[in-house]
């Protein structure tokens, strides 16, 4: 028997990659992630960017939705994962 861990309660999937490069995506405003669970994964080497911190700030609808609170630097082959 399996159990059931929650996934029957995700409404939907959806995929977005950043790929900081001359021509291609140059940067990512602040924004909020419409998902159940957001997986942020590291997949280049350190040394071959820089500036794609992942940044945490207040809850939407907050006077302080803005305000920094954490920041994250990547690693490639590490993820963060945020509900």
């Amino acid at each position: 028997e399996t159990q059931d861990w929650g996934g029957s309660a995700l409404d939907h999937h959806h995929t977005f990659v950043v790929r900081y490069r001359p021509g291609e995506d140059r940067s990512l405003d602040m924004h909020v992630d419409d998902c159940d669970v957001t997986f942020n994964v590291g997949l280049s080497p350190d040394s071959s960017w820089a500036g794609s911190d992942l940044a945490f700030c207040g809850m939407l609808g907050t006077s302080r939705h803005r305000v920094l609170h954490h920041n994250y630097r990547h690693e490639r082959g590490r993820c963060v994962v945020h509900c």
